[in-house]
């Protein structure tokens, strides 16, 4: 693990103690999470997302694609984020089972540019290596189901990109990064290891069960 994941970890006890509470709220893998159909608003203001507004983006939808796959080629230990994925799995243990936890909103749908309904494509790609690998991709979102969580299960699940599921936050929890916590807990307990975090948001690096490394991809939920 790097030293930068490392000290991203500061509240990991705290939030810990929270997802625990949150495990009666239901949350679930594969799917059991989306708690509403209800669409997901789309464009480039004014996203809402996991009950708040985002800020538009800062930078042009061709900036952004070049961004992203600038995030995924300049990847852990000095080497792409798929190069990284195939040393792993060459050093896994007989019988690990590795998985990639992404991220959804900018990761792998455009919210910003194109709506939820509009894959990204570098990270598109990225994951079709990562199962070719033999890796299980899981997506873990600040979402609730009424804030177009069925939506974006929907894009993905229409794509063949469901992998091992989508899960989200939680109904009464209003803190996503213990949603997000309960996510990965889950996955851990279902007999994965995390192998690499793929987000658009520092919160989905921060607090108990990470990933062995993390990527970091543009952030349009923080002020630059």
């Amino acid at each position: 693990m790097s030293t930068s994941s490392t000290l991203r970890r500061g509240r990991a006890g705290l939030v810990a103690a929270v997802a625990v509470l949150a495990l009666a709220s239901g949350c679930g893998v594969a799917g059991s999470s989306v708690l509403s159909t209800a669409p997901a608003s789309s464009g480039s203001h004014g996203i809402e997302q996991a009950d708040e507004v985002m800020p538009a983006a800062p930078l042009s939808r061709s900036a952004w694609l070049h961004a992203v796959a600038t995030g995924l080629a300049d990847g852990p230990d000095g080497m792409s984020a798929e190069a990284w994925l195939a040393r792993r799995m060459q050093q896994a243990a007989p019988g690990e089972r590795l998985a990639v936890v992404l991220g959804v909103d900018d990761v792998m749908v455009q919210t910003h540019f194109a709506g939820p309904g509009v894959l990204v494509e570098p990270t598109v790609q990225f994951v079709e290596t990562a199962e070719r690998l033999g890796y299980t991709g899981f997506y873990v979102t600040g979402r609730s189901g009424a804030a177009g969580l069925a939506g974006v299960r929907g894009t993905l699940a229409a794509a063949g990109l469901l992998g091992g599921g989508v899960c989200g936050r939680p109904p009464g929890l209003a803190d996503r990064q213990a949603g997000k916590v309960l996510c990965r807990r889950q996955i851990v307990e279902a007999g994965y290891t995390l192998a690499m975090s793929v987000a658009a948001s520092e919160v989905s690096f921060d607090g108990a069960y990470p990933a062995e490394v993390d990527v970091p991809l543009p952030d349009f939920a923080e002020p630059s």
